[in-house]
């Protein structure tokens, strides 16, 4: 059987922002729209976990269609004007194994590593696992970009996670593979990643594992540059490392520690020591797009 998680993204700062009603009906319309595209493509929700829901289907390959259709139709909804906050994401974790209904729950290998694995993805992705990409029809197997090598929670080793892409921009990005160590390339792990722009600051640690960045005013770092996207790029924390990820139309500039500019697009690099990155034009050009970062070294 397949297990597959899809969680509305930023749903703390959603309540913040909007409040309780806002929010709870927003949510609402959300897993109502997931759930009707879970049954079109032959699945079952099985129940409602807060702004989550958790889902079951016989074949890989309608897992797979469904939730690209979730993100397709929750794009749409939110061009259409149906969230009173203005737009919603979801991040969804999908895997195909072994599992047990459970009165209103399944249990196993399924819901265990569906879990674990929704838990690494980002706004707007669709991850799942080596087993379950190898049951795709090859046109979908194909695009599929590994992202890491995790120790499964089931006890049963090591698994391949793989990132399905769902529009045509996806395909284009690059994906820097993820190692199992807390060191890349003999260098320390950090601690933390201040980020300053204007009179805003934002840290990133081990807890506080994503920031958001760009014009629009549900990321969590709002920049305002001329060239710069309602949602230009991500910056997350992983194994010890915080990665930039562009997703943008004009690209991400960085400049580590007064090297040489470095122009990324729907690419990742990870972050070292302290520079500027350029969220749309560049620094010279663009000074309202730069913020400051610093990478904190972890004490050993």
């Amino acid at each position: 059987m397949v297990v597959l998680y899809a969680d509305v993204s930023g749903s703390t700062r959603l309540y913040e922002k909007f409040g309780d009603t806002i929010a709870c009906a927003d949510i609402h319309v959300c897993i109502d729209l997931l759930t009707e595209i879970v049954e079109k493509y032959e699945g079952k929700k099985i129940k409602t976990i807060g702004d989550e829901i958790m889902c079951s289907f016989n074949r890989p390959d309608k897992a797979v269609q469904a939730a690209m259709q979730m993100h397709l139709a929750l794009r749409d909804a939110s061009e259409a004007g149906r969230f009173q906050s203005g737009e919603l994401h979801i991040k969804i974790g999908w895997h195909y194994g072994s599992g047990v209904y459970r009165k209103d729950d399944i249990i196993g290998e399924a819901p265990t590593l569906a879990q674990q694995v929704i838990c690494m993805a980002k706004r707007d992705e669709i991850l799942t696992t080596q087993k379950s990409i190898d049951e795709l029809p090859p046109m979908i197997k194909c695009t599929a970009n590994f992202i890491d090598r995790i120790e499964a929670e089931d006890g049963s080793g090591d698994i391949d996670v793989y990132a399905v892409p769902w529009d045509e921009d996806d395909s284009e990005a690059t994906v820097v593979v993820g190692t199992a160590t807390h060191e890349i390339s003999g260098e320390l792990a950090h601690s933390a990643l201040i980020l300053r722009y204007k009179d805003q600051q934002f840290e990133m640690n081990p807890h506080k594992t994503h920031c958001h960045i760009g014009r629009g005013e549900d990321n969590e770092l709002v920049v305002y540059g001329d060239f710069t996207s309602r949602h230009h790029g991500e910056i997350y924390y992983r194994h010890g490392r915080f990665h930039l990820c562009d997703m943008s139309t004009n690209g991400t500039g960085v400049i580590h520690e007064g090297d040489n500019f470095v122009r990324l697009h729907r690419e990742e690099k990870i972050l070292s020591g302290s520079g500027t990155i350029c969220f749309g034009g560049e620094p010279g050009t663009d000074p309202q797009a730069a913020v400051e970062y610093e990478c904190i070294e972890a004490v050993n």
